[in-house]
C-alpha cells in the first residue's frame, strides 16, 4: 500500500487514475484546485473511506502547497493543468505566461516540497502526466503543448538529478481523450482572436487541426488510468508509458517527418 498524492483529481484522468488506485487498496490524497469542487468529490469517494482524503490544493498557491509538508508521500502524480489555444503569432504573451505558470512553474514548486521528504527517505517516485502534444508540433494548440515539451525536459532532468537517492521520475503521455479539457482549450481563443487577422488558409487550416483533435479523442479513460496504476505499482517503472498505443506510434511518425 502506498500514500499517494493526485493533483487535478476532481474529474476526467486524474478522478479515474485515483479510484483504481483506491480500488487497489492505496491511500489517496485526491486533490482539486477550489474548495467548491471539495464536498462534491468526498461525495464521489465516499465508498472508499478514510483511504480517499480530499483537499483543496491550489498549485500555484504557496500556502496551499505548504499543506503537503503534512502528509507523508510515496508518489506524487502532478496532473493538474490548464491550456489555451491560437495562433502563437497572435496570441497576447500574458495568456501564455498564465498557462506557463501553472503547469511549469507551480507544477515544478510543488514538486519540490514533496521531493524534499522524499529525498529524506531515500525513496519515492514522481509522475509528471505531460501529453503526446509535448512530443511533437501542434499548430494551435501550443500555448499549451509548449508546456508540455517543458515538462519533458524537467523529468529527464530530475531522472538523472534524483537517480542516487532511489527516487523514480516517470512520463505518461496521454494522447487525446473526451473528457471536455480538450474542448475546452480549443474554445479559449475565441475570447481574444480576431479572425479578421487570418488568412482564410489559415482559418481553414485551424478549424482542421480542431476536427483531427476531436475525431480521434477516446470516449474512455481507461487504458490512460491503467498506465498511470502502472507507473504507480511497478517495482521498475519504464521512463515513459503512452496510451493509447496508436496515437502514440502516429506521433512516433510525425517526429520523423519534423
Amino acid at each position: 500500500m502506498k500514500t499517494i498524492l493526485i493533483t487535478g483529481a476532481r474529474g476526467g484522468i486524474g478522478l479515474d487514475a485515483a479510484k483504481r488506485l483506491l480500488d487497489n487498496g492505496h491511500i489517496v490524497y485526491a486533490t482539486v484546485h477550489l474548495e467548491s469542487d471539495v464536498a462534491p468529490l468526498k461525495e464521489t469517494l465516499s465508498a472508499y473511506g478514510e483511504r480517499a482524503i480530499i483537499e483543496k490544493l491550489d498549485i500555484l498557491e504557496e500556502h496551499d502547497r505548504e499543506k503537503v509538508n503534512q502528509w507523508d508521500i510515496d508518489v506524487l502524480i502532478n496532473n493538474a493543468a490548464i491550456g489555451d489555444s491560437g495562433p502563437l503569432a497572435d496570441i497576447p504573451a500574458e495568456r501564455v505566461r498564465n498557462v506557463i505558470e501553472t503547469n511549469v512553474v507551480a507544477t515544478l514548486q510543488i514538486t519540490q516540497v514533496v521531493l524534499k521528504q522524499m529525498k529524506q527517505k531515500q525513496q519515492g517516485r514522481v509522475i509528471f502526466i505531460s501529453s503526446l502534444a509535448g512530443m511533437m508540433p501542434t499548430p494551435f494548440l501550443s500555448p499549451y503543448s509548449l508546456t508540455k515539451h517543458a515538462l519533458e525536459s524537467i523529468t529527464g532532468s530530475l531522472r538523472g538529478e534524483l537517480h542516487s537517492y532511489g527516487i523514480d521520475v516517470v512520463s505518461v503521455n496521454p494522447g487525446g481523450y473526451n473528457t471536455g479539457f480538450n474542448k475546452k482549450n480549443i474554445e479559449k481563443k475565441y475570447q481574444w482572436l480576431d479572425k479578421t487577422s487570418m488568412s482564410t488558409a489559415e482559418l481553414k487550416r485551424m478549424k482542421f487541426e480542431e476536427s483531427v483533435i476531436y475525431r480521434f479523442e477516446m470516449k474512455s479513460t481507461n487504458s490512460i488510468a491503467k498506465k498511470i496504476v502502472k507507473a504507480v505499482e511497478a517495482n521498475r517503472p519504464a521512463r515513459r508509458y503512452i496510451a493509447p498505443w496508436w496515437q502514440g506510434l502516429g506521433v512516433f511518425f510525425i517526429r520523423l517527418f519534423n
